[in-house]
């Protein structure tokens, strides 16, 4: 019998992935298996693989001949999962060595067919894309208080909590979903969507009638996309401007449809403010990279003509000036590779 599946899709992580594969194999839960989806990579995320699988018969690597994207290997590794419960671990994160003993323990007791946790925000740095750092591993903070009770999640709650402009977006929560109730209900993740696509993932959970719950203990380690410290996109991945809201606007029209079609009409108008957000990122993001590109004066333009930006722009410069108050930022600790 297979306990978990944990489900590691991976493209140009060479920098972090050895890290994470290691997080899985000193997993407290006896009999897992840890699938890796190398996404067509062009760094050495492969021979990390490799080697690693060479050395744990638990590691079972499918190496993709073209890219194809997360939600797609996401879908191909879980019809090739034999494990009770899956468990998505991205490539530049890493899981806490009891995490998934604790939360598969916690949801069989409540009878929850998906249980998430809280998160701890890891700091990467200046990643390179095949070697070392600057500043990697420093925690910054958790996600939420961890001292919170843990709750039930519903999907009105779901898309209550997903969006920029709140203190934690519940769309990047990592779920570990009962295997059994995804092959029932038929779930899938969107292949058509590269931006929000765990947190499709969930809400459809949901909308088929699934429990979850969520822990305040924070056992899974997110790595920031932007640093806290270093101030540097991470090269991880596809590395700086990596979301594509343009293509979530697609995909975010989908999903509204399709909850439209579901009766959904109470979650189709918070998904209409979520696109809301989704433009205003489009503008924010045009205008920070004209000023990364030295057009100052375009950028600054490019914000007075989007008003919906104000509120993003407040909300960065307000963490901005709360990061000098603190002597640029507190350092609670470092995770260790």
């Amino acid at each position: 019998m297979t306990r978990a599946s944990i489900l590691v899709p991976v493209y140009n992580s060479a920098a972090t992935l050895e890290r994470c594969l290691r997080s899985a194999m000193r997993q407290t839960l006896p009999d897992i298996e840890i699938l890796v989806a190398d996404d067509a990579s062009t760094d050495h995320s492969a021979v990390i693989a490799d080697r690693l699988e060479a050395a744990d018969p638990r590691i079972r690597v499918l190496r993709l001949p073209r890219n194809i994207g997360k939600p797609a290997a996401m879908n191909l590794m879980t019809g090739q999962a034999k494990g009770d419960w899956l468990a998505v671990l991205d490539a530049d994160d890493a899981f806490a060595e009891t995490r998934l003993e604790t939360l598969i323990s916690a949801a069989e007791a409540s009878s929850a067919d998906m249980v998430a946790d809280n998160m701890l925000y890891v700091d990467s740095g200046v990643v390179a894309r095949d070697g070392p750092c600057a500043g990697f591993g420093t925690v910054t903070r958790s996600a939420f208080d961890a001292a919170s009770p843990p709750r039930l999640v519903g999907k009105a709650d779901l898309v209550a909590h997903a969006g920029s402009y709140g203190s934690f977006d519940y769309g990047i929560l990592k779920p570990v979903i009962r295997a059994e109730f995804v092959r029932q209900h038929g779930l899938r993740y969107d292949e058509t969507s590269r931006l929000a696509e765990d947190f499709t993932y969930m809400l459809r959970f949901l909308v088929a009638g699934g429990r979850a719950l969520l822990l305040p203990a924070p056992l899974y380690y997110w790595t920031l996309p932007f640093g806290t410290l270093s101030r540097e996109w991470t090269q991880t991945g596809a590395g700086a401007w990596r979301y594509d809201y343009r293509q979530a606007l697609t995909a975010a029209a989908g999903l509204i449809a399709e909850m439209q079609e579901a009766g959904e009409t109470d979650i189709v108008a918070m998904l209409r403010r979520r696109t809301r957000h989704y433009r205003a990122m489009i503008h924010y993001l045009d205008a920070q990279r004209r000023a990364a590109e030295g057009r100052r004066g375009l950028a600054l333009l490019t914000l007075a003509r989007h008003p919906s930006t104000y509120q993003l722009l407040a909300i960065r410069v307000a963490g901005r000036v709360g990061r000098a108050a603190l002597g640029l930022v507190r350092r609670p600790g470092a995770f260790a590779a």
